[in-house]
């Protein structure tokens, strides 16, 4: 006697299964750059922070999602 049940894998419209995880967002260049912008200011136009307002930017925004 065959215990085991079979599960039924449904398909969502972008052509995953459902029993398989979403990819992690990835923001836009347009977005990093916006945030990161937003970042400069709220830092006092600063300069010489660009790169770690980038990667600061784009961990945000990875998060938010």
């Amino acid at each position: 006697m065959n215990t085991h049940k079979k599960t039924q894998k449904t398909v969502v419209p972008d052509g995953r299964p459902t029993d398989q995880a979403p990819a992690p967002y990835e923001p836009s260049f347009e977005e990093i750059q916006v945030r990161a912008y937003e970042t400069y200011v709220q830092r006092g136009r600063i300069h010489g922070f660009d790169l770690e307002d980038w990667l600061q930017a784009e961990k945000e925004l990875k998060q938010r999602s």
